[in-house]
């Protein structure tokens, strides 16, 4: 599992505990890293009632995910995906069992979409490999490469502010890496509905184009009757 481009395993008691541990090392390691990535702008706290709407969608959303091949685990990438009345935390599956190979960070290719199964299937090959840039392989579709966890996803209702960190325009930058692994869609379904249900409170941004969001769009369109009126900030 990877955190900013370092490889870590850490125990702790408690799920809250531990979002704030991988909060901590994001912010810490932010500029030793590079990788497809998706960025969120917010206020430090949100209202309960506005973010219990977002905790109770995504849980609608959560096995819907999953039978589209888009299996979460726990922020370290095992475990259970962590839905709180104060936190959203999850990851892919560290051990996912699907075969290695080599991509090097990954990143879209033009036009990709969907969660791409091929990994699963030895006749497929690298199929879902659509070219290549600086870092690693382009993909056509959501894939992993044998590990499909990365950076760990975390929103919470309260926000903790690292040592020494300062707002910008009274709004804190919170980002996901996600490698375009399968977990990508998760993590961009949880934004659209954040962006819904918290308003002005939260602005989404994206290394990707609004194209790149149409599957998370349609998910939750098709699931929780909004999404198209969705905007990248």
């Amino acid at each position: 599992m990877q955190v900013a481009g370092f490889s870590f395993r850490i125990e702790v008691s408690t799920s809250k505990a531990l979002a704030c541990l991988v909060f901590e090392a994001r912010v810490a390691l932010e500029v030793v890293d590079m990788g497809y990535t998706h960025y969120w702008r917010r206020e430090r706290k949100f209202g309960r009632a506005e973010f219990g709407c977002v905790l109770a969608d995504f849980a609608r959303v959560v096995p819907v995910l999953e039978e589209l091949g888009v299996v979460l685990a726990g922020p370290l990438g095992d475990g259970c995906p962590v839905v709180l009345a104060d936190e959203i935390s999850f990851n892919g599956v560290l051990a996912c069992g699907h075969p290695r190979r080599p991509l090097g960070i990954a990143w879209p290719a033009p036009g990709a979409g969907g969660v791409c199964l091929a990994y699963a299937q030895a006749a497929s090959g690298d199929g879902d490999v659509g070219g290549a840039w600086f870092a690693g392989r382009q993909l056509r579709s959501r894939s992993c490469d044998g590990d499909c966890s990365y950076e760990s996803f975390w929103l919470g209702r309260v926000r903790p502010v690292a040592a020494g960190e300062r707002p910008e325009d009274g709004r804190y930058l919170d980002f996901c890496k996600t490698a375009f692994k399968p977990y990508d869609l998760a993590v961009q379904v949880c934004l659209v509905i954040a962006a819904h249900h918290l308003g002005d409170g939260i602005t989404v941004s994206s290394d990707g184009s609004l194209a790149d969001w149409q599957d998370a769009i349609a998910v939750s369109q098709a699931v929780l009757g909004y999404g198209r009126a969705f905007a990248l900030g």
